[in-house]
C-alpha cells in the first residue's frame, strides 16, 4: 500500500468527496473557477512534477518504468506503443517504458516495429495470475491498459494499481464495469494516491474535455455558469473497433437476469455520480437525442449515438465534481450533413445498437454479424484507412445568464474538437497516451493529483487541452 513516487497519500479533496454540499444555495463562481483552475505545482522535483516533457527526474524508490502499456500486442495497444515511440521515447530524458502482456513473442513483434532507439522492455503478465499483475503494476509509475474487454481482463489491473498506489489509464467504454470498479476500489485508490482515469480514448475524451473547455471559457472569459452543452459528432470517417463491438455483443449475450441487473446503471443518467450527490437538469431518459431529429442550431438531421450512453455519464460526473452549473444539461448526437454518405452514417449509427441488441436474442443474426460483419477483437483497419479517417465534434454551449458587463439573455459559445485520424484507433491511441504522459510528466500539477477515480476533465483538466493541441488536434472555443 505504499504510494509510488509522485503521489500524495491523502483522501479526495472535500469538493470531490461531497459535491452535493457545494450546490446548496446555488453555485458561487469563485468556487467553480477555483475547482477547475489547474492547481499550483509542488516545488519538489520528482516523477510527475516536471516543468516540461523533455525533463524527467527520478528519485530513490521510484518504480522501474515511467509508463507501461498493458495489452500492447493488441491492435490499439500496438498503436499506443508506436505513438510513444514516435513522440516521446527518444525525446524525453531518462524516459523508461515497457510493453506488457501474456506472449513474449507477440510483444517482441511489437518492439520490432517501433521506430525509436529507446525501445521498451518486456513485462509478462496474465490477468488470470494476480501475482504477475501485481508485480507488473508495482514496476511502473503509470499503467496504460489496452487489454479488453475490460470487465473480463481489467479488474485485477485496477485492483493492483489501487492497492499499490500506481496510476492508471485505459481505453475502455464499459460503463457498468467502471461503476463497479469505483465502488470496489475508489476509497483504496484515494488512500494510496493512485490516480485512476478510465475512458481515455474516443470514449470519452472529446466529449468530456470538450465540454470542460466550453465551461472553462464561460467561467474565465464571460464570468458565467454553463446552462447546457449540446455535442454534435459530424464529418466522421473511421471504423468501430472490434473490441467495442465485442463488448456490446458480450453485454447482449448475457442471460436475461444479468441484463436486468445492468439496466439500472445503463438507464441512470447520473450513473457515475456519487449516490445522493448532484443531479442537474437532465431528467428525461428519452429525448430528441435518442430519436432522429432536426437540430436548429446545427441545421442538420441528428441521430442517436450508442457512445452517448457512456460519454454523457462521464460528462455529468465532471459537471458534478467541477460545478458546471446548478441545472447543467448535456446531450450528444450524430449530426448528418446533407451528403448521402453522412446521411447513411447517421442511419447506421441509429440502427447499430438496435441490430446488436437484436443479435443478443437471435442466435443466427449474432452468428452472421460475428462471421461476416464485425471486426474481431485485435483486428482493425489498415494504416491507410486510419490515416484517412477523421472526426469533428462541435459543442454548442449556452450560459446561464448574460456575460459580465452585458445586458440581455444567455450567450452562446461554440467549442470545436477535430482529429485527423480514425477516431477509434489512431486518435484513441493519441488521446490515451497523452492522458498517461500527463500523469508521468506533471502529476503534481494536475487537479487529480491526490488520487482516486477521476474523469479526464477532473483528473487532468486544462493540461490535457494543451497536450492534445500540441499533438496536432484542434481544440478551440468561439463566441457566437
Amino acid at each position: 500500500g505504499t504510494p509510488r513516487a509522485g503521489t500524495l497519500a491523502q483522501p479526495l479533496p472535500r469538493q470531490i468527496r461531497a459535491p452535493a454540499r457545494a450546490w446548496r444555495g446555488g453555485i458561487r463562481m469563485k468556487a467553480m473557477k477555483a475547482v477547475i483552475r489547474s492547481l499550483t505545482p509542488s516545488p519538489k522535483k520528482k516523477r510527475g512534477s516536471q516543468s516540461s516533457d523533455s525533463e524527467l527526474v527520478g528519485s530513490e524508490g521510484t518504480p522501474k518504468y515511467d509508463l507501461l502499456i498493458y495489452g500492447a500486442s493488441g491492435f490499439t495497444g500496438r498503436l499506443c506503443a508506436e505513438y510513444v515511440a514516435a513522440r516521446y521515447a527518444d525525446k524525453v530524458a531518462r524516459f523508461t517504458w515497457a510493453v506488457a502482456g501474456r506472449s513474449s513473442s507477440k510483444l517482441e513483434e511489437v518492439i520490432d516495429g517501433l521506430a525509436c532507439k529507446n525501445l521498451p522492455e518486456i513485462v509478462l503478465a496474465d490477468s488470470k495470475d494476480f501475482a504477475s499483475v501485481h508485480a507488473m503494476c508495482k514496476s511502473t509509475f503509470v499503467v496504460l491498459n489496452c487489454a479488453g474487454p475490460f470487465e473480463r481482463f481489467g479488474t485485477p489491473v485496477v485492483e493492483a494499481c489501487a492497492a499499490i498506489g500506481t496510476n492508471y489509464c485505459d481505453i475502455n467504454g464499459e460503463l457498468h464495469w467502471v461503476k463497479e470498479m469505483e465502488g470496489r476500489y475508489g476509497s483504496i485508490a484515494a488512500k494510496t494516491g493512485a490516480l485512476i482515469i478510465p475512458m481515455c480514448g474516443f470514449d470519452s475524451v472529446p466529449s468530456d474535455i470538450g465540454t470542460f473547455m466550453v465551461v472553462l471559457h464561460m467561467a474565465e472569459a464571460m464570468q458565467q455558469e454553463c446552462a447546457s452543452v449540446k455535442a454534435f459528432h459530424h464529418d466522421m470517417r473511421g471504423m468501430v473497433s472490434g473490441g467495442t463491438m465485442s463488448t456490446m455483443m458480450g453485454i447482449c449475450n448475457r442471460p436475461v437476469r444479468e441484463l436486468a441487473a445492468l439496466a439500472p446503471t445503463i438507464t441512470d443518467l447520473y450513473a457515475l455520480n456519487p449516490a445522493g450527490g448532484w443531479r442537474g437538469g437532465d431528467t428525461e431518459l428519452w429525448s430528441e437525442s435518442h430519436i432522429p431529429w432536426f437540430d436548429l442550431d446545427m441545421m442538420m438531421l441528428t441521430a442517436p449515438l450508442v457512445l452517448t450512453i457512456v460519454n454523457s455519464r462521464v460528462v455529468r460526473r465532471s459537471a458534478g465534481v467541477l460545478s458546471y452549473g446548478a441545472n447543467f444539461r448535456y446531450s450528444e448526437v450524430y449530426a448528418a450533413e446533407w451528403h448521402p454518405l453522412d446521411l447513411a452514417m447517421g442511419l447506421a449509427f441509429w440502427l447499430m445498437p438496435l441490430v446488436v441488441m437484436a443479435a443478443g436474442f437471435i442466435p443466427p443474426l449474432r452468428w452472421f454479424l460475428n462471421r461476416f460483419v464485425l471486426p474481431a477483437p485485435g483486428q482493425g483497419p489498415s494504416r491507410q484507412v486510419r490515416e484517412n479517417g477523421r472526426f469533428k465534434l462541435t459543442l454548442v454551449g449556452r450560459t446561464a445568464g448574460p456575460p459580465a458587463g452585458k445586458e440581455g439573455g444567455a450567450a452562446m459559445v461554440v467549442g470545436t474538437i477535430e482529429g485527423k485520424q480514425d477516431p477509434g484507433y489512431g486518435e484513441t491511441a493519441k488521446m490515451s497516451v497523452e492522458c498517461a504522459m500527463a500523469i508521468v510528466v506533471q502529476k503534481h500539477q494536475l487537479p487529480g493529483r491526490d488520487g482516486g477515480f477521476h474523469t479526464p476533465a477532473t483528473g487532468i483538466g486544462r493540461a490535457l487541452i494543451e497536450r492534445l493541441r500540441a499533438a496536432g488536434m484542434t481544440l478551440r472555443v468561439d463566441e457566437a
